[in-house]
């Protein structure tokens, strides 16, 4: 065993045994530079109001641990030169994955939220839990096995972004409309017995939601929305920087006709009944009709489709006025496979918005498109996970997993 290993052993011994005082302490230092806060001890006392000698000894501990690394010196100001300070997200991985209504979409990321590897897979959620689940348990499998193979060091957690609504304190998915079986999946139980690591479980609009604020189109917004429109419509809610999940979990949880199944289900009629020649014709080739399908029709000058699109924005945005006057955000962001209806498709919601919610509240309201696309709720899933292993009641054990893999990873740790 290396020196390096013997510190982090060693240091994950006195974690155990320390007060919740230490440890709470421990991850607020760690949590100053892992999330690039902070560069140096004097950053983290002016950022944290914790005094310099307690930070000294928390960066000390770290450092022996191997979670943070001295990476050279800071420019100097005014006195002698800090030393870099550099959170060691080599150590581990975590996984995130999205079940979406028609896909799978995973991604295996380092302790700073890197991607390392990702992985999308086409499969419906009306074919059941057992089905769908099953495939994403065999795709975890694989992103792990390259994160090790790689070495990129252990599993320390799963994070999973669910098209529909979850309890949270349970990792319980709450009456999916998609199929009866989806009600009540212990889908964290499941994962983490499966793969031997904690998980979590949420919305995919609320991990939207996460992604955003911290890396996409919200960034700097205390107080944002951000919508899904795809089959259904719902909404995720950061205020005052945090995300809001509400008592249970369903925070967010919208009404409303206008979701791509809707809209599915109305172009279909168009098709039958002649009214739209574009999707008459894709019937006959044997497709069926989609919201994307009625999309790329509108685009391409069908009245119909034009007009079924005109009307599903601004149901949309009637929905979202509502939602804007009682929330009162800054920035509205949008995403989801409805938003590929083109320019026009959005300035109507835009339009419904602004003429429907109050004046005050969107004096100074934007409503812009998703950074992050359709790779949002798998970058929020694995960001939700990332705050919960390294958070204060979780540190002691992901400090001893990743310590119960040092020496098959002890070239990180030198």
């Amino acid at each position: 065993m290396t020196t390096a290993d013997a510190d982090l052993k060693g240091g994950t011994a006195l974690l155990d045994g320390a007060s919740p005082e230490v440890v709470a302490s421990t991850a607020v230092v760690l949590d100053a530079v892992r999330s690039a806060r902070c560069t140096s001890r004097p950053e983290i006392v002016e950022e944290t109001d914790l005094g310099k000698a307690l930070v000294t000894e928390r960066v000390r501990t770290l450092r022996g641990w191997g979670v943070l690394r001295e990476r050279g010196q800071l420019a100097s100001r005014g006195g002698r030169r800090a030393q870099r300070l550099q959170f060691a997200a080599d150590l581990g991985f975590v996984l995130a994955v999205e079940i979406g209504m028609t896909h799978i979409a995973a991604a295996a990321m380092d302790l700073a939220g890197a991607v390392l590897a990702s992985r999308r897979h086409s499969v419906e959620m009306r074919s059941g839990p057992d089905e769908v689940l099953s495939v994403v348990e065999v795709v975890l499998d694989e992103l792990q096995e390259a994160c090790e193979r790689r070495g990129h060091g252990t599993l320390c957690g799963i994070g999973v972004g669910v098209a529909g609504p979850v309890e949270f304190a349970t990792g319980k998915t709450a009456f999916p409309p998609v199929h009866p079986a989806w009600h009540d999946q212990p889908i964290r139980d499941r994962l983490a017995t499966r793969f031997g690591a904690p998980a979590w479980v949420d919305n995919e609009v609320n991990l939207m939601a996460l992604a955003e604020v911290r890396d996409g189109a919200a960034l700097g917004h205390e107080n944002a929305l951000v919508f899904k429109m795809g089959s259904w419509v719902g909404a995720g809610l950061v205020s005052n920087g945090q995300l809001h999940r509400g008592a249970l979990g369903c925070a967010g949880s919208l009404v409303t006709a206008a979701g791509g199944d809707a809209i599915a289900l109305e172009g279909s009629e168009l098709a039958r009944n002649g009214d739209s020649p574009a999707l008459a014709d894709l019937v006959a080739e044997g497709q069926q009709i989609s919201a994307q399908s009625v999309a790329a029709c509108a685009q391409a000058g069908d009245v119909a489709c034009q007009s079924l699109l005109d009307s599903a924005a601004e149901d949309i945005g009637k929905v979202m006025a509502v939602v804007v006057d009682f929330f009162n955000p800054s920035l509205v962001v949008v995403g989801g496979g409805m938003t590929h209806g083109g320019d026009a498709f959005l300035a109507k919601v835009r339009q419904t918005v602004y003429g429907s919610a109050i004046a005050l509240a969107t004096r100074d309201l934007q409503i812009v498109r998703s950074a992050l696309g359709e790779q949002a709720s798998v970058i929020g899933a694995g960001l939700m996970t990332l705050d919960e292993i390294f958070a204060t009641a979780r540190l002691p054990d992901t400090i001893a997993r990743i310590a119960e893999a040092a020496p098959a990873h002890a070239g990180s740790l030198r």
